[in-house]
């Protein structure tokens, strides 16, 4: 089994702008290539505003910083794992009622983000909506469909064609988090700051939820559902608990730990998906060991004075190898961003197999 013998830094970077996701590119040529998000409210005029700025990973320890696009301000970016029509696109979920697709570009040998489409959110009573979370799904048709929480409690599916599928409202105060089962691309998790975990299923037009689980002592923030072991599923809460479910049941999650800071982001390690990362807020990032049922600490790592982690993110690269003065080791990157300070962090895991 491989095993995570530490956690060590590697380089910062300033993003002026107050930091709050992070996302590597999941394309295989592109594994070197990830984003920023930023997050800036002026207090008096109330206007949010914010930057995606492109980065590449320079001889695999340095953070270049190749591009930065002012926007409004950015509550989340997703990748899409899948090529479309030849494009590596980004979806990014803005503080305007709308939601901005990029595509990854490359001029002779730079690369860019261009704008590749944009469309707006439904509105309620006039009242725009702020998009808080996205994810990406794609059905054996080949169709690619997108699926967005917002500030209202709404939920709303499109496909790439811009075209409205359906907006439902799922909870009572902001859905902050969306996320598509990876096995059955149909089934759609929810969570909210009413605290309730929900699921729901396009074949029921979304009608009514398929389940709702009420355990989460405080807003689901994240959830992420597990490429490997399709019947796991991973949430966090502002209640500082990360919980595991087992999709064949879900009265109960089947196992938790306590990371002792609001959970902002989980994301499964890419290559085995045992281990989960978490962006704990106040006190830090985290990894997480799933693997035979388990949920166990094996590190912790990150500065905590005046930080605030809303990102983390692994790098999808599996062969990042450098030689120390003992041994081998087979190293991978983790990226964090922390709000208050707007920092970027690089850190390497140690793998050891």
């Amino acid at each position: 089994m491989t095993e995570i013998s530490s956690v060590d830094f590697l380089e910062s970077f300033d993003t002026l702008y107050p930091a709050d996701t992070v996302e590597w590119c999941p394309i295989l040529e592109y594994h070197h290539v990830f984003v920023c998000g930023t997050y800036k409210l002026d207090e008096a005029n109330k206007l949010k505003t914010g930057t995606i700025n492109l980065f590449i990973l320079e001889d695999q320890n340095k953070i270049k910083l190749i591009q930065s696009i002012p926007e409004d301000a950015v509550l989340d970016l997703k990748w899409n794992p899948h090529i479309v029509s030849g494009k590596i696109l980004l979806a990014a979920a803005l503080s305007g009622n709308h939601i901005r697709l990029y595509s990854l570009d490359k001029y002779d040998t730079e690369l860019c983000l261009s704008v590749f489409s944009s469309f707006d959110l439904p509105k309620t009573n006039g009242e725009c909506h702020m998009s808080l979370s996205i994810a990406w799904s794609h059905h054996e048709n080949g169709s690619h469909n997108l699926a967005f929480s917002d500030s209202h409690g709404y939920i709303t599916v499109v496909n790439l064609n811009n075209q409205l599928i359906y907006s439902f409202k799922a909870h009572n105060f902001e859905s902050w988090t969306v996320a598509f089962n990876h096995g059955e691309p149909n089934i759609l998790y929810t969570g909210g700051d009413d605290c309730k975990f929900k699921c729901y299923d396009q074949r029921l037009q979304y009608d009514k939820p398929v389940f709702e689980n009420k355990d989460h002592e405080q807003g689901v923030t994240t959830c992420s559902s597990n490429k490997i072991r399709e019947n796991i599923i991973a949430t966090g809460s502002y209640d500082e608990i990360v919980r595991l479910w087992d999709t064949r049941n879900m009265k109960h999650c089947y196992n938790n730990v306590k990371v002792d800071g609001g959970i902002w982001r989980l994301k499964w390690e890419p290559l085995k998906e045992e281990y989960l990362l978490s962006a704990s807020m106040f006190n830090a990032a985290h990894i997480i060991d799933t693997s035979i049922n388990k949920a166990n600490i094996c590190q912790a790592f990150g500065e905590k004075n005046n930080r605030l982690f809303y990102g983390a993110d692994w790098c999808y690269s599996n062969n990042i190898q450098y030689e120390c003065r003992t041994k081998s080791k087979n190293r991978k990157i983790i990226a964090t961003c922390s709000f208050y300070d707007h920092r970027l962090d690089l850190f390497y895991v140690n793998m050891e197999l």
